[in-house]
């Protein structure tokens, strides 16, 4: 059973999908997972069928558009991490507030981005009881060094300076191909070169988000986690994010912990390939945490 619905954050209407069973008997409340999509995406693509197969293990789920992507108000494309964290903070208050759900038994599951956010929005919201981190980055500066030449690297620093002085003069940041903040590999080009909803990703993005990108670093407060339990999975050809931002978040993170690299296997060929692995890992999670009920 899948239902459609709104909250707010911050005064912008979120849209999101509750994933329930369709069995679920009336006063059942049921732990659940809150799963947190990726740079450019939207609740529609890749979390879906994670969801569904959560459902069938006994937990309900829910994914929720971020403010300014997919069916959500705001500025478009506008990705901002602080305020993604407060979406999912937001995000978690709207879900202990329905009848199905057991407050005290909501877990976070994040995907590339979603990866990072959930590190940094479970590290400030004790009420969460797990974070599973799918591919993620511990530090965006890192990152963005990491992915491009030295001298574009240095580029992009001075055009985000520049755009930081046309947003004071101005109210608005330059929109670029996400591709100049996000640098595409072999991989990844192929996926949004294919048709489907995922190649609609290919979009713009203000410069606004890159500076807020190098600015970001889940690893400064991954440690605030415990002792609730993380698991991190990377994935060894990741050449996007690269596998050693996930091995620097686990180093940094307290007990009780677990790294998984998947593999032989790209970023985006963790939700195909790495599907099972990354399910039954999570399964595992869920299952010591959320498994006895509050009530």
């Amino acid at each position: 059973m899948e239902k459609d619905v709104t909250f707010y954050s911050a005064g912008f209407k979120l849209f999101g999908t509750f994933y329930f069973p369709d069995n679920i008997r009336s006063g059942e409340k049921l732990p659940t997972v809150l799963c947190c999509h990726g740079l450019r995406a939207n609740r529609k693509v890749v979390l879906p069928e994670f969801a569904r197969t959560f459902v069938q293990h006994g937990y309900a789920a829910f994914i929720f558009d971020y403010r300014g992507f997919g069916d959500s108000e705001g500025a478009k494309n506008r990705l901002i991490s602080r305020e993604r964290d407060e979406d999912i903070i937001n995000a978690t208050t709207f879900l202990g507030m329905q009848p199905e759900i057991d407050a005290n038994r909501i877990a976070l599951f994040g995907i590339s981005y979603g990866g990072a956010n959930v590190i940094s929005a479970g590290a400030a919201d004790a009420r969460t009881k797990a974070i599973v981190s799918i591919v993620g980055f511990g530090d965006g500066d890192r990152w963005m060094r990491n992915s491009r030449r030295l001298w574009e690297y240095w580029a992009l620093r001075k055009r985000v300076e520049k755009d930081r002085e046309r947003r004071v003069l101005t109210g608005k940041s330059e929109y670029v191909d996400a591709y100049e903040i996000l640098i595409p590999t072999p991989a990844e080009e192929k996926v949004y070169s294919g048709g489907g909803a995922i190649a609609s990703l290919k979009t713009e993005m203000p410069l606004e988000t890159a500076d807020d990108i190098m600015s970001y670093s889940p690893e400064a407060v991954v440690a605030q986690i415990a002792p609730r339990p993380l698991l991190i999975i990377g994935a060894e050809l990741d050449y996007l994010t690269g596998f050693e931002e996930c091995v620097s978040l686990y180093e940094k993170a307290q007990e009780p912990k677990q790294l998984h690299i998947l593999p032989g296997i790209s970023h985006y060929e963790t939700y195909t390939q790495g599907f099972d692995t990354v399910v039954r890992l999570s399964l595992d999670v869920f299952g010591q945490t959320l498994k006895t009920s509050s009530v």
